[in-house]
């Protein structure tokens, strides 16, 4: 096959993804869905009760309002924000793990107890075995 054949589909099909966007996991209280044609995908994760909610943006990054307090710069896919208001309880606040990531379905949703021993991250991490290794062999 013709390389410059090639190398214009490749082209083609790069320039299809960034202009219909990421796929993204939603969950909520109220909904377990999907949603298309994001920027990018989020995962929030609440400190006090464990709740978890999983999205994305239509919003580009540099478009946000400046009270969404991440840090683009930083390579941490997930940060915490301390002192997050809660809507519901005037003059309280709360801490929130937001997680940002720019592929389709990069925030699967797994529950707060995976995430932090994932610890803190999104990425796909090795996780330890809870198996005692005995020593024998075979299967436990």
């Amino acid at each position: 096959m013709n390389p410059k054949l090639i190398f214009a589909f490749f082209l083609a099909l790069n320039l299809a993804v960034s202009i219909f966007g990421l796929s993204c996991y939603k969950v909520n209280e109220w909904e377990t869905s999907t949603v298309h044609d994001r920027h990018f995908c989020t995962a929030y994760f609440e400190v006090g009760d464990g709740h978890a909610r999983f999205g994305g943006s239509e919003t580009h990054p540099k478009d946000l309002p400046k009270t969404f307090a991440f840090d683009f710069l930083k390579e941490d896919d997930c940060q915490l924000q301390t002192d997050v208001p809660i809507m519901t309880i005037p003059g309280e606040t709360t801490s929130i793990w937001v997680c940002i990531c720019y592929e389709s379905f990069c925030n699967f949703p797994f529950s707060f107890e995976e995430f932090s021993r994932r610890g803190h991250t999104l990425r796909p991490s090795f996780v330890p075995s809870l198996m005692h290794d005995d020593g024998s062999t075979g299967h436990h």
